[in-house]
């Protein structure tokens, strides 16, 4: 009997210490989503290595780009928008909740977003905000714009909707952290999927142009656009 009780709370005591284990790493914030191992770079790095931070500021760039638009809004299958505007790596305008590093394959690092964090089961990832992304206008991006922006290009945006396609819903957890649910289990990748999130402005958006008519964003616009600072 003494044998049985002393293995019976072996057990029970591994069984809760693999409990806590678990819902540390489910706790866990993260600052690299990384598909095929580890990161190169560390949680606290100061730039990449294909980047100069002393590379000298200022001059005018010139470039050229085949065609032309009519439209700011890359988002909506009316008009033909300016290119190099946005993309799932990046872009001149909106800002991603992550960056895909370009020498690394499937691996991004913190932008809008200063760390996430996903269970176990990868059902869910939790976003938390950097206290210092701002628009251009100075006002903070926020929870708001982020489920806002992710109904929006889920709704009106092909490319999005098919690329969201397992991502269910958007809720706010506090002021700086959005969870994202996921229609389905086990899916490594769906974490970092919604790390590709481009962030708009809600409150400009939904606000009026210099002549008074409310802004749309399902519609083309030549208006410059506000974007990430």
């Amino acid at each position: 009997m003494t044998v049985g009780r002393t293995l019976l709370k072996s057990l029970l005591a591994a069984a809760l210490l693999a409990a806590g284990l678990q819902a540390a790493r489910a706790d866990e914030w993260r600052t690299t989503s990384s598909l095929i191992g580890e990161s190169k770079y560390g949680a606290n790095f100061q730039h990449y290595d294909y980047v100069n931070p002393n590379a000298p500021k200022g001059g005018t760039l010139n470039s050229v780009v085949p065609g032309t638009f009519d439209s700011f809004n890359p988002y909506v299958v009316q008009g033909s928008p300016a290119a190099g505007l946005v993309g799932f790596g990046g872009g001149l305008l909106y800002d991603t909740l992550m960056e895909q590093a370009t020498d690394e394959g499937s691996t991004s690092h913190p932008l809008i977003a200063d760390a996430y964090k996903y269970p176990d089961d990868y059902s869910s990832a939790t976003y938390r905000l950097d206290p210092r992304a701002k628009w251009h206008d100075g006002q903070p991006i926020t929870v708001d714009d982020v489920i806002w922006s992710f109904q929006v290009l889920k709704a009106n945006s092909p490319q999005y909707s098919r690329y969201f396609e397992n991502v269910t819903d958007a809720v706010a957890i506090s002021d700086r952290e959005v969870e994202f649910h996921f229609n389905q289990k086990g899916n490594r990748e769906l974490p970092k999927i919604i790390g590709d999130l481009a962030v708009l402005p809600k409150h400009w958006w939904e606000g009026a142009d210099a002549n008074g008519k409310k802004r749309d964003v399902t519609k083309p616009t030549l208006e410059i656009p506000l974007g990430s600072a």
